[in-house]
């Protein structure tokens, strides 16, 4: 792959990483309106966990490998030097990410099932499963939610601040246009 090709699929991936943080951002924002201290019933716990689980993984999207020529992201790349504390959060955002949310670890995996039994008339029971999972939130509370957001901002500032450099520097570089259906020749 050529020198000019490389950078291309940089930007590729730093532009497109907007997409996802902005995602993140949004969603992390969303998740804020959860009162941990508020009774809610379980659709309202699962509406959270949407805003939880397009968070992390719009977040991680961009550090995650991807098919083709467009890079992973890393925070070499976008100039970002995380604190210990930020770079804790990133990596159980990832590992949330990875083992509980895009995959079902074994490991990870929280529920208990077991089958009742409904009548149905006529003397006659139907069984069914009886599954209760573990819904939680991983980031619920001011802080923690708090805490999600600083670093998404963190992260979305150094890439943007990255753009801006490359765009100053490179402007013809960002003519671009990249669509799959295109590149499949669909």
């Amino acid at each position: 792959m050529s020198e000019h090709q490389s950078h291309h699929n940089r930007r590729i991936r730093l532009i497109y990483s907007m997409k996802d943080f902005q995602l993140a951002l949004s969603a992390a924002d969303f998740l804020q309106e959860c009162d941990p201290d508020e009774s809610i019933n379980k659709v309202q716990l699962r509406r959270y966990k949407c805003f939880e689980t397009t968070a992390i993984v719009a977040y991680s999207r961009p550090f995650s490998e991807s098919r083709g020529s467009v890079p992973r992201l890393s925070m070499k790349m976008i100039g970002v030097r995380l604190d210990e504390q930020q770079q804790a959060l990133h990596d159980e955002i990832i590992q949330l990410r990875n083992r509980v949310i895009a995959h079902s670890d074994a490991a990870m995996m929280r529920m208990v099932a077991r089958i009742a039994h409904v009548n149905i008339g006529n003397a006659e029971r139907m069984p069914y499963i009886d599954a209760v999972f573990d819904e939680g939130l991983s980031f619920v509370g001011f802080f923690r939610v708090s805490q999600m957001l600083a670093l998404f901002h963190t992260v979305f500032d150094g890439l943007y601040t990255t753009l801006l450099e490359d765009v100053r520097n490179n402007p013809e570089g960002f003519d671009i246009s990249h669509d799959y259906l295109e590149l499949d020749g669909n």
